[in-house]
């Protein structure tokens, strides 16, 4: 029971400490746009300019108090603030839990403060700033090169008679820095070949950057593989109706026919029907031409504004980014 009491009182703790931590963390977010010092001046309401009391900055509890209401001018208070002081509260506790008292524990408090801040920019201007994501790559960078949480051993390299050893944490670390920016530029650039413009923001090739200087190089490929998973789970009921109200058929059934063959492929491949060869190869070029065709609708959307569906991919990277963190083993 003693145990227990001791281990609720940490939490409750930590909890604090995140949902603190997670009130500065919307003031980075503001000022970064602002372009305002995070330390001066004091916090103000945004409409009426007038200083806060320490009262007023009272995590959650002084928006609940003011009714999400400025206390001179009643201007509504974003519903962003406390959103963030909580979700950083509740990471920090899971992070706790997770990693116990180390300094792994705190290099990813640190990691999930940067990735609120990245996420919430990009949800609320669709803007990621350079400092940001610079800040996360070198602190990956450094995390790894500590080798902290990690053990992959030393790679050996010799120049002449000298020998020297380096960690294969921090050479996994540059090599997921380095696909990062690879990887998320021919992705982006592909978009110029179909559409004429970029398929993502410089921002998201900068986070996939700073993800891969973090976890490295093959937990980055699982990022950005269920950051696509997540992407389009929330954004293909907005690209339907738009699709639908903009009475692009033709796009809405080719993903429906392409979704439809995927579902069967994998029912015969189950059933042990794709053995023969004339078959597979026929569903095989069936999905590659559908599949192509589909992003050739898709990304030809982009041409004409009216039909452009886009949701920040950046969130998508962070989440999938926040699930590698609580599922592998440092």
């Amino acid at each position: 029971m003693d145990f227990l009491i001791f281990f609720l009182i940490i939490i409750s703790f930590v909890f604090v400490t995140g949902v603190c931590i997670g009130s500065f963390l919307n003031v980075v977010v503001l000022r970064a746009f602002s372009n305002e010092s995070i330390a001066y001046p004091a916090s103000k309401c945004p409409l009426c300019q007038k200083p806060l009391k320490w009262y007023h900055n009272i995590p959650v509890i002084s928006y609940i108090c003011l009714s999400g209401k400025c206390a001179y001018c009643k201007d509504p208070i974003s519903i962003q603030y406390p959103i963030v002081e909580l979700v950083t509260g509740f990471l920090f506790v899971a992070i706790f839990i997770k990693f116990g008292l180390t300094l792994n524990t705190l290099f990813m408090m640190a990691f999930a403060s940067l990735f609120v801040v990245m996420a919430t920019t990009d949800i609320r201007e669709k803007v990621v700033f350079d400092f940001h994501t610079y800040t996360l790559a070198i602190l990956g960078v450094i995390y790894n090169l500590l080798n902290v949480g990690h053990v992959f051993g030393q790679k050996v390299f010799a120049v002449g008679h000298v020998s020297f050893a380096v960690n294969n944490s921090i050479i996994d670390s540059i090599l997921g820095l380095l696909a990062g920016i690879v990887i998320m530029e021919l992705l982006a650039r592909f978009g110029y070949v179909v559409a004429k413009t970029r398929a993502f923001g410089e921002g998201d090739t900068y986070i996939a950057a700073g993800l891969g200087a973090v976890f490295g190089l093959n937990n980055l490929i699982t990022i950005l593989v269920y950051s696509l998973i997540i992407q389009i789970v929330l954004t293909l009921p907005i690209f339907f109706k738009k699709l639908y109200d903009n009475k692009d058929f033709k796009t809405i059934i080719s993903f429906v026919g392409f979704f439809l063959v995927v579902c069967s492929f994998r029912l015969l491949d189950n059933l042990g029907l794709l053995s023969n060869m004339l078959v597979l190869g026929f569903f095989v070029f069936l999905l590659c031409a559908l599949g192509i065709y589909v992003c050739k609708r898709i990304l030809g959307g982009i041409k004409t504004p009216e039909n452009l569906t886009y949701l920040p991919f950046g969130p998508a990277m962070v989440f999938a980014g926040f699930i590698v963190m609580f599922m592998i083993q440092f």
